[in-house]
């Protein structure tokens, strides 16, 4: 894989997280919800570049992070907020799921 093809994974990665600040703005996920779906689907294809033996994808991770904490500026509260929580879960119309 080159850089360039490196580059339009962060692209895709980018437009995943336009669509999950979107979301937030209408209201209709919360900034901590909207960030662990980009941070797991920003994993997805970070593990696929790495099970092809990609090299230099450090900037891809480096993107992910930023882009997981522009959606979600109080993301490190909230990741160990999840760590905390046994089991976690999702809460959908207030009954946990």
């Amino acid at each position: 894989m080159t850089n360039d093809e490196i580059k339009v994974l962060i692209v895709e990665i980018r437009r995943y997280a336009a669509h999950r600040l979107s979301d937030v703005a209408r209201g209709v996920e919360t900034p901590a919800l909207a960030a662990l779906m980009v941070e797991k689907f920003g994993e997805g294809i970070a593990k696929a570049t790495q099970l092809l033996g990609v090299e230099g994808c450090s900037e891809l991770g480096r993107e992910i992070d930023r882009l997981v904490r522009e959606v979600d500026p109080h993301y490190p509260t909230h990741l160990q907020y999840r760590f905390e929580a046994r089991p976690a879960g999702l809460a959908i119309n207030g009954a946990a799921h």
